[in-house]
């Protein structure tokens, strides 16, 4: 991992499943609502499997909303229906506005990625800190006050407050603007490759790679906009 320039003085972070642990808390969140419907009623589909077939079905439809090709109304709304099709439960057996309720109990989980809170209280005593998420407005300043995370933070911007997603280089140049630097001023940490590593280094901010478990790939160790690999929140915050 390379150490941050002398002149930085931004670091944005992407939030769910770099500080938020995201899969952890939407498993449990998910669980809860097959339980509470008592799906096992109505299909073959144990929890697990449920489980598995949402993701699928909800990760199919985020890269559609960040493609601009579906609305938040639709993603919300039809990953839940068409993952309730698909494990064979009658439309009419099928929970009615359940989107609305993996919105209330979701956000409000306080499961961190490790070292998550540490890293924002070393980084803090340097550098100012922006959030930068694709995630819906609403949510993500309940998930970010919940945690805890709210008071590390000088600002966040999600894509639905500005209608422009990561990887798209405007979502960072809004980001630059909101905290008055330049992009050799701030470095940028997420963990999903095309949309954080890919996009920050397209808007030339030095970006890292937060690994979290996941494969390793041919990294562009010839970029001067790439950063590194980071295994450790701990590590990239400098303790």
């Amino acid at each position: 991992m390379r150490a941050f320039s002398k002149a930085v003085k931004w670091v944005f972070l992407d939030l769910d499943n770099t500080l938020w642990d995201f899969d952890a808390n939407a498993e449990e969140a998910i669980k809860a609502l097959y339980h509470r419907h008592q799906l096992h009623l109505h299909s073959d589909y144990h929890v697990d499997q449920f489980l598995a077939l949402y993701k699928d079905v909800n990760a199919a439809y985020w890269l559609r909303y960040e493609k601009g090709e579906v609305t938040k109304e639709v993603l919300r709304t039809a990953r839940f229906t068409d993952t309730f099709t698909a494990m064979g439960v009658p439309p009419a057996l099928q929970p009615v506005d359940v989107w609305q309720e993996y919105l209330e109990i979701c956000p409000v989980m306080t499961r961190m990625m490790p070292g998550a809170l540490a890293c924002l209280e070393a980084l803090r005593e340097k550098y100012q800190i922006g959030l930068l998420t694709n995630g819906f407005e609403q949510t993500q300043q309940t998930k970010i006050v919940a945690s805890g995370i709210a008071p590390f933070v000088d600002f966040m911007l999600s894509s639905e407050a500005i209608g422009v997603a990561k990887p798209d280089p405007n979502f960072f140049a809004l980001a630059l603007g909101k905290a008055g630097c330049k992009a050799h001023e701030a470095v940028y940490l997420g963990d999903t490759w095309h949309t954080d590593v890919e996009g920050g280094m397209g808007a030339e901010i030095v970006s890292y790679w937060y690994r979290r478990g996941q494969d390793l790939r041919p990294l562009p160790t010839e970029n001067p906009y790439f950063g590194g690999v980071v295994d450790d929140l701990l590590q990239f915050a400098g303790l």
